[in-house]
Formats: structure tokens, C-alpha cells, sequence
């Protein structure tokens, strides 16, 4: 497999979600850092598309707030990053599938 498709590709993106869930919910908030990292390249693929310029914003905004209200001990607004990330992914997976 190519670097570049491990980086941006899909088991980047499943791991960043594997990893941000157990950061959420064993109040780890540098796994849900990892899973920022492991998320930016997407995220800036993502906002070079045309007419949503800020599509790869969603999923580093809600892997953030999520890392940072982490940090601050606070357990549901953590996982509801989490989940926005969650139902970005499946979004974007549901647009792959369903391509012409």
C-alpha cells in the first residue's frame, strides 16, 4: 500500500475515529490529538474542493473542541466531538459509495 493512501486514505480516517473514541471515553485527550493529526491531511484534501471550501473544516473543528473540552475533564461535550466526526465520516462514505 502507498504512503500517501495510508495517510489520507481510509485506514487513517477509521483509526483516527477508533482512536478519538477511546480518548473520549477514558479521558485521553492525546489520543484524540493523534486522531487530529491523523485526520489534517484529509481535511486539507478536502478543502481544496470546489464550492465547499470548508467541508475540511468539519472534522478538525469537531476532533478540537473535542480534544480541548477533553482536557477540561468534561466527558459528553468530548464525545460529541467525537460523534461529529463520526457522522462527517459516514457522510463522506455514503458520497463514495453512492458515486456515479
Amino acid at each position: 500500500m502507498d504512503l500517501i493512501a495510508i495517510l489520507m486514505g481510509w485506514p487513517a480516517l477509521i483509526t483516527a475515529l477508533v482512536l478519538s473514541a477511546f480518548g473520549a471515553w477514558f479521558g485521553k485527550p492525546a489520543l484524540i490529538w493523534v486522531g487530529v493529526v491523523l485526520v489534517a491531511p484529509m481535511a486539507i484534501y478536502l478543502s481544496g474542493s470546489p464550492g465547499y471550501p470548508f467541508v475540511g473544516a468539519i472534522p478538525l473543528l469537531g476532533l478540537v473542541a473535542s480534544a480541548l473540552s477533553c482536557r477540561m475533564r468534561r466527558k459528553w461535550p468530548s464525545a460529541a466531538g467525537v460523534v461529529v466526526y463520526a457522522l462527517f465520516l459516514a457522510y463522506l462514505a455514503y458520497i463514495v459509495i453512492n458515486q456515479p
